[in-house]
């Protein structure tokens, strides 16, 4: 119920704020997809996806230094991908399928608009963390009690 809440409001509105719907919910679902949770998910999600939104930008640029043929976006890419598995080693981008959301999703966004594609991102972990923890919370509060146990929560 709160998750529903939080993303019907994300989709309706972020378009209005001169956001990416789409980028914030890639973001969101990195967040849900990382194997920690709440900050510390949080935080290495961002980092991951920042590097991958990093390494898509240097595709992009590196194929157009070498003239934008097909053989340029071919090295480019096989370079970069190699990067981003390489980039998993190391602990704030160990979380390679968030480097992989950043990647592709530089390619989703207009005009490859790197800073529209960095603030949806974070807005959308965000997104996720608030999902989370919130959805959490209310779900302590509610929860079915166990059999033969007293009711569960209510509000107060």
């Amino acid at each position: 119920m709160f998750t529903g809440l939080l993303c019907g409001l994300w989709g309706g509105f972020a378009g209005a704020l001169g956001l990416s719907a789409w980028a914030g919910f890639a973001g969101c679902t990195a967040y849900f997809a990382c194997e920690k949770r709440l900050l510390p998910g949080a935080a290495l999600t961002l980092t991951s996806s920042y590097a991958g939104a990093l390494c898509a930008w240097l595709m992009i640029r590196g194929a157009d230094a070498l003239g934008s043929a097909n053989s340029a976006y071919a090295l480019t890419v096989g370079v970069l991908v190699t990067c981003i598995v390489l980039l998993g080693r190391f602990r704030w981008t160990s979380f390679v399928p968030g480097t992989f959301v950043g990647c592709y999703s530089l390619f989703a966004i207009e005009d490859n608009d790197m800073l529209l594609l960095l603030t949806s991102l974070a807005v959308g972990i965000l997104l996720g963390f608030a999902c989370d923890g919130g959805g959490s919370r209310l779900f302590a509060r509610w929860r079915p009690a166990p059999e033969g146990g007293a009711a569960g929560g209510g509000v107060s």
